[in-house]
């Protein structure tokens, strides 16, 4: 009995050691060489990607002003035709008023008292220009060149007085020209110089 114990304990003594030899050690698990920073590769990889994506989102940033600005040109372009069309359907005279101080423009028709009143039409009603926008200064032919205070400009019905009116915004200028048959605006991405001489 006492050597089948034994021989019993030896079997299970071996049996131990295989299992033990077959279980993974900790440090057999863990990677060699493993680190919870960054390494230099990887941070000049991170500042690679950073530079390229710059060059495609700062060109877009700095689009938005000549976008605004463009936007504003437009509007008054249409602004300015819509009036010429109401001056003329209407047989009534018109002016758009330029608060060159606040940014602030306004319609408003000739009543039959001799004065002007704001109009009450939504196309027309009074705004203000959008931020960082202003006007540069206005030309027409009864005012000359104004840069302050207001300027305005007027619709018949038979023709529209040729005007200049100058939009800035930071560095960019833009110049809407009233053609005084049509009352068609042209406009052009640069400040236009004009000379004109008051009557």
């Amino acid at each position: 009995m006492k050597v089948l114990n034994y021989r019993r304990g030896a079997a299970f003594g071996v049996r131990r050691e295989r299992l033990k030899g077959l279980t993974p050690h900790a440090s057999r698990l863990t990677p060699r060489g493993s680190s919870s920073g960054f390494t230099l590769l990887e941070l000049m990889l991170v500042v690679f990607i950073l530079s390229v994506t710059a060059l495609f989102v700062f060109p877009r940033v700095s689009s938005f002003g000549a976008a605004d600005l463009k936007r504003t040109a437009r509007h008054f372009a249409g602004l300015i035709q819509h009036l010429a069309q109401e001056s003329s359907t209407t047989k009534q005279t018109y002016r758009l008023y330029f608060n060159l101080e606040n940014g602030a423009y306004w319609a408003a028709v000739l009543g039959e008292n001799g004065e002007f009143v704001e109009a009450t039409d939504p196309m027309t009603r009074r705004r203000v220009l959008p931020k960082e926008i202003s006007f540069e200064d206005v030309v027409t032919p009864a005012q000359g060149k104004v840069n302050e205070g207001e300027a305005f400009m007027q619709f018949f019905p038979v023709g529209v007085e040729k005007v200049w009116i100058h939009l800035k915004q930071g560095e960019r200028q833009w110049t809407l020209v009233v053609n005084p048959l049509t009352g068609r605006v042209k406009v052009m991405d640069e400040y236009v110089d004009v000379q004109i001489s008051q009557r």
